[in-house]
């Protein structure tokens, strides 16, 4: 046995001692050696990643990078992350994830987001900090992927025969970093979703949530037992010190538990920082329409409703029409017939279906006024007005719509820039920063929204909008960033009297635009359960609107109805939401109040 009784702390002590010869061997010098060089290569005193993530960063702030630190260098990579909402914690969580890799403490990592967030962790990690992380699709992916993020309500998922986990693959990997996104929902241990993530072999853990807490401090307990078992005791001991039974708010012994809770979790508030969100102010625009646009936009439902039929005579899957046919129609008066020739002229489509697409394709092709398009011109003038100077982002869906938007607005001397899927890395640099330094308008295909910040320009308007409240988050989000100094107009075209009317409101007044800030939209919908993907890929809001507009036969105020219930159900989920925040704030700031006044540790 080797025992090493000299301190190696001291550079200078080392290097005495090696000038004197005073040691037992140089074998036993070397062993001294490594180990020094092992505890010093421990500590982490800075991040030396962020030098090279600074540039791909527009604002450097300063919480993000300090937390990233104290995760790393006094929680050990184990930790609650539970920022306010809008503070960046995938900024900071990346950050750690960066700093791993860069000093080698990891070979593999996991991150598991909610299912509408997936894309978009993949999209940060690969522009802000080079890394590629491949998406779990299916079970056979987990033996060949180092660097994982999947959906947790996809991988969670149980067989019902043998109770198995279906991606239990992922339980026979040691990660040696594991992030879960949006953790709220592993506050209920009867849950598979807890299950699923506790059976994760983990060497370092990080949980982001803004609301660890919302009805029960149980609820905290599960939480932080799942980040670091026995950290606050067994659940019996847990019960007999902290818990409170005519108060499951108001912990006994808060001085204890705040010090219990700053050995595990980092929670920064907005006003502690230096990040301002703007407002956003929607503006839904009417578009009323003459009536002969009228009549060929109402043959245009009727025809896709119930006179939609294969040349065998079969009549096609209406979700599958209104997913990919009806967007394109009520886009714009081009892309509708655009749409209407491929009918008239598809040999896939029966002669009485082709024969009543062709009358109706006359009805547009002799229309004298498009209204949308007016009113369009309308609401850039009305900008230009206000404000000369100003900068406005124009979205639509279709490639085809946003041509016809470049066409009409040529004529009045305003530099556009246009920007569609399937641009190089290269080109859509150019085109950002020629929107930013000297075009007046950029036009985006929703394809091309991804990635896309600008802080810089404060007027959006949606030409036509998505009926996945995701997508209209994200065209929002595009605006509504750190670094953003106005208030943001939102300009939303609804055709009265249609249902585009009703998809509008709910989208932007109920649900995009009522006073909250980004990333919170997403946690709502992730409570609700509604942020997942339907059979046909599409939003589940989305698939629920679609039967409404199929369920509706054509009848408005019935599709009225149906669309005030998914408002109901959002508020409610909003309303429960506020409340956790309120309550998570109460809480934690009782325990401060409570532990500063009984001489806790600040």
């Amino acid at each position: 046995m080797v025992i090493i009784n000299e301190s190696f702390s001291d550079d200078l002590e080392l290097l005495e001692k090696i000038e004197h010869k005073e040691f037992e061997s140089r074998e036993m010098l070397d062993l001294k050696v490594n180990v020094e060089e092992l505890i010093n290569d421990s500590k982490i005193n800075e991040i030396i990643s962020y030098a090279k993530i600074k540039k791909n960063i527009e604002f450097e702030l300063p919480h993000q990078k300090d937390g990233a630190l104290k995760i790393l260098r006094d929680l050990n990579g184990t930790a609650l992350l539970a920022d306010e909402v809008g503070l960046g914690k995938t900024i900071t969580a990346g950050i750690v994830l960066k700093e791993c890799i860069e000093r080698n403490l990891i070979k593999n990592a996991l991150i598991l987001t909610p299912p509408s967030l997936v894309d978009q962790w993949v999209a940060e990690l690969k522009t802000k900090f080079e890394l590629d992380f491949k998406i779990i699709e299916n079970e056979e992916d987990w033996s060949s992927t180092k660097f994982a993020i999947a959906s947790i309500d996809r991988v969670k998922n149980q067989n019902r025969e043998t109770k198995q986990f279906k991606h239990k693959k992922a339980h026979e990997i040691t990660w040696d970093l594991l992030m879960v996104d949006e953790a709220h929902k592993l506050k209920d241990r009867a849950t598979t979703r807890w299950e699923f993530v506790d059976k994760i072999p983990k060497k370092r853990f990080l949980i982001l949530t803004a609301t660890p807490f919302q009805n029960d401090l149980l609820e905290l307990y599960n939480l932080l037992h799942l980040l670091k078992r026995g950290h606050l005791g067994t659940i019996k001991e847990f019960k007999k010190r902290f818990l409170n039974r005519g108060n499951k708010r108001h912990p006994l012994n808060p001085r204890e538990l705040k010090t219990k809770l700053d050995e595990v979790m980092i929670r920064r508030r907005r006003d502690e920082t230096i990040v301002k969100y703007m407002k956003r102010i929607p503006k839904i625009v009417a578009v009323e329409l003459t009536p002969e646009e009228k009549e060929a936009y109402d043959s245009m439902c009727d025809l896709l409703k119930t006179k939609y039929f294969k040349a065998n005579g079969n009549e096609m899957n209406g979700r599958l029409i209104i997913f990919a046919i009806l967007p394109k129609i009520t886009s714009s008066s081009r892309s509708a017939i655009e749409s209407l020739t491929n009918i008239a002229n598809g040999e896939k489509y029966h002669g009485k279906t082709r024969a009543l697409a062709a009358k109706i394709l006359e009805k547009y092709k002799n229309l004298k006024v498009d209204s949308k398009i007016n009113k369009l011109v309308e609401i850039v003038k009305e900008i230009y007005t206000r404000d000369k100077d100003s900068k406005i982002l124009i979205y639509t869906r279709h490639p085809t719509t946003l041509r016809y938007i470049v066409d009409t607005l040529k004529p009045f001397n305003l530099k556009i820039v246009e920007f569609l899927g399937g641009l190089d890395r290269e080109e859509k640099t150019k085109r950002i920063s020629e929107f930013k330094e000297s075009a007046d308008i950029l036009i985006s295909t929703d394809t091309g929204a991804e990635g896309l910040n600008f802080q810089f320009c404060n007027n959006l308007i949606n030409y036509d909008l998505p009926w996945n409240p995701m997508s209209v988050e994200q065209r929002i989000g595009r605006l509504d960033r750190i670094g953003q100094k106005k208030d943001m107009n939102i300009y939303s075209l609804a055709t009265k009297d249609t249902m585009e009317e009703h998809v509008v409101d709910l989208i932007i007044n109920k649900m995009c635009c009522i006073g909250m800030v980004i990333g919170e939209l997403p946690i709502i919908l992730f409570n609700l359960g509604l942020d997942g993907k339907s059979k046909l890929g599409t939003s589940k809001i989305e698939e629920i609107l679609m039967n409404n507009f199929i369920n509706s036969k054509n009848n408005l105020n019935k599709f009225a109805r149906g669309v005030d219930k998914i408002a109901k159900m959002i508020e409610e989920g909003i309303a429960e939401y506020n409340d956790s925040k309120i309550e998570n704030e109460e809480l934690l700031k009782n325990i401060n109040q409570t532990s500063k006044s009984q001489g806790g540790i600040n």
